[in-house]
């Protein structure tokens, strides 16, 4: 990788069908196009779909070249797709008022929810939408028409529901239960009835607490170590629990979170923390850090996660207001 482009004084980035949308003071700028903002919208990106809002009445999403509005019913939505949205509000008990809205078609219905519901995911060929809670500590699914699918509840009182990831392999949704920041259970439970099928206690050694969709339909992951240096990358079948767990380019202080890495094709794409930072890359097959790209910062910064295109790799240094591009 080299890099090709470094762009300035840019307050946030988001990005947009792989471009990135670079929010100004003022103004932003989408594909070369420049859109004032003087009544400092919030833009920001979910899912595919492009919106930007002051509150939920102010709500425009982006659709063929405009900013279109959009009328809400309950709250601010979280979007699926660009015409399909869901958004809820609570009732005193905590019980939730539905609005799943699919292409103009409206459906209400209500959720008994323990403590709230959080982080909604619809799983569009299915039919089927998953709730977290804010303690995490239970998940439920539900039909898009409000019918109750089932609900699992993490009952050990020391671990959490990973909400960030709960990836959903044909029929099979992995859920990870976390002690601090380290998975201690991974389980498997059928998607339409709730039934579970395994379950791995895991002594949470080198696996990482968040797991990408490979082509091949296997899980992949990796986490970077100080204590004991090194990167560990793990593979999760999400069929027969099979995991295969190692620790890769030992000897070496690494410093980077599971959660702000990226997949693309084979390879496993992060940015470490550490003073100095720089761009890995890892070969899920070879199960090698095949690339490593030094990006000089002479004091330690937050990075976002990396953006990877085919030909592209794009990462936003927050305090440096900066958007750095790479070529592969």
């Amino acid at each position: 990788m080299k890099v090709v482009e470094i762009k300035k004084g840019i307050i946030r980035v988001e990005f947009y069908k792989n471009n990135p949308v670079c929010v100004y003071e003022d103004y932003f700028v989408i594909n070369e196009t420049k859109y004032s903002n003087d009544n400092n919208d919030y833009v920001s990106e979910e899912n595919g779909v492009l919106n930007k809002y002051k509150d939920e009445n102010s709500l425009c999403v982006f659709i063929n070249g405009n900013f279109e509005p959009v009328k809400v019913k309950y709250s601010f939505p979280t979007f699926f797709d660009e015409n399909v949205w869901i958004e809820y509000s609570y009732s005193e008990d905590k019980n939730a008022d539905v609005r799943f809205m699919e292409h103009g078609e409206e459906t209400l219905f209500a959720i008994k929810t323990p403590n709230g519901i959080h982080s909604p995911r619809y799983i569009k060929d299915k039919s089927i939408l998953l709730f977290n809670d804010p303690a995490q500590k239970y998940l439920l699914a539900y039909s898009k028409t409000g019918e109750f699918l089932w609900q699992y509840t993490e009952e050990e009182d020391e671990l959490k529901i990973n909400w960030r990831c709960i990836p959903v392999v044909d029929d099979v949704v992995v859920v990870i239960s976390l002690y601090g920041a380290r998975p201690k259970k991974i389980q498997g439970f059928n998607i339409r009835t709730g039934e579970r099928l395994w379950i791995i206690q895991s002594e949470a050694r080198h696996e990482p607490d968040t797991f990408f969709l490979g082509e091949d339909k296997m899980l992949y992951g990796c986490r970077g170590y100080v204590v004991k240096p090194g990167i560990g990358i793990t593979k999760l079948n999400p069929f027969t629990c099979e995991l295969n767990v190692s620790l890769i380019h030992e000897d070496e202080e690494f410093d980077f979170m599971p959660w702000n890495v990226t997949m693309h094709d084979r390879q496993l794409y992060f940015v470490d923390n550490r003073r100095g930072n720089e761009i890995g890359v890892i070969d899920v097959d070879k199960r090698e850090l095949i690339e490593r790209v030094p990006l000089n910062i002479k004091k330690k910064v937050t990075i976002g996660t990396p953006v990877v295109t085919d030909d592209k790799v794009y990462v936003y240094i927050d305090d440096l207001q900066e958007l750095r591009v790479f070529e592969k």
